[in-house]
């Protein structure tokens, strides 16, 4: 998420209140391992440090995973490898990154050149948005509905065209084109005709998947279908998840409410633990209920 969203400022004054209030513990730039090998995921370029899930089980009480929806999807189209197609968080992380003097870490070279961004929703408009600024000669967004279907909504839509970007919509990716660098993109519309659309740098921003260490072993299809002995605790005793890593890409107000959820969860079922009352637990009773809409 860039800057113009959530100030660096803010991030830094919620981890100080949470390292000086509550005594957090932060240790960043170290990965917890799983079945990727180290840098070989987006965003391993940062770790310098490496730990298994299951030193972390041995030293700690209970473990939350809140990692989040950090795999971008593929196109699945030709030309997708060539040098100068991105993902969105291949994109945007860095420009996020270069803020906080983070090494070997450069902004992506836009400047002057035009850029297609390839999505719907919030990262393709905060795609667009930092092409902008850092200086891209022409930025195109390209969609295959209309605005009005756009997850981002049509007023991202209307401020993205304000900012200068171009809207395309009702247009589906064939393939990318060029040699040894992005030429063009080509697309067919909702008729079937072919158009191909100059660009020097293309950006799939379609959207991102989780990926949860050891995803069978914490058995998270049966804690989606609330198949569990607790509620969002995984197949390892002591393990338990929350937000995206286990819903999906959602709003970051759908992520807090998971966490909440989870951290009631797990206060509980340490309390219970402690004075061997597990199977007094109830995880309805740990529910947060939803309100029904009004039907009136």
């Amino acid at each position: 998420i860039p800057g113009s969203r959530i100030p660096q400022e803010r991030i830094l004054r919620g981890v100080n209140t949470l390292e000086r209030k509550y005594g957090v513990i932060v240790h960043t730039r170290t990965k917890v391992c799983c079945s990727v090998p180290l840098h070989e995921e987006e965003g391993d370029h940062f770790s310098f440090d490496m730990i298994g899930l299951a030193d972390l089980r041995d030293r700690h009480d209970a473990i939350v995973i809140c990692t989040g929806s950090w795999k971008s999807r593929k196109l699945g189209i030709e030309g997708e490898n060539l040098p100068g197609v991105y993902s969105s968080l291949e994109f945007l992380f860095p420009i996020r990154a270069i803020q906080y003097a983070a090494p070997n870490i450069s902004v992506p070279p836009v400047e002057g050149k035009r850029v297609a961004v390839i999505g719907p929703g919030h990262s393709a408009i905060d795609v667009a948005h930092s092409a902008r600024k850092l200086g891209a000669r022409e930025v195109l967004m390209l969609y295959r509905r209309t605005a009005e279907e756009a997850p981002c909504g049509k007023f991202a839509v209307e401020s993205a065209q304000q900012a200068g970007c171009g809207w395309f919509e009702r247009l589906t990716p064939i393939r990318i084109l060029g040699t040894d660098k992005v030429e063009a993109i080509e697309m067919r519309d909702s008729g079937g005709e072919i158009h191909n659309f100059p660009a020097d740098c293309v950006v799939s921003a379609v959207g991102e998947i989780p990926t949860p260490p050891f995803a069978e072993e914490l058995g998270l299809e049966n804690v989606r279908k609330g198949e569990v002995r607790w509620l969002n605790m995984t197949a390892l005793d002591n393990v338990f998840v929350a937000g995206d890593v286990l819903t999906g890409p959602s709003k970051i107000g759908q992520a807090v409410y998971s966490g909440l959820r989870a951290a009631r969860s797990l206060d509980n079922w340490l309390n219970l633990k402690a004075q061997q009352r597990e199977t007094e637990y109830n995880s309805q009773e740990n529910t947060v209920l939803t309100p029904k809409p009004r039907t009136d």
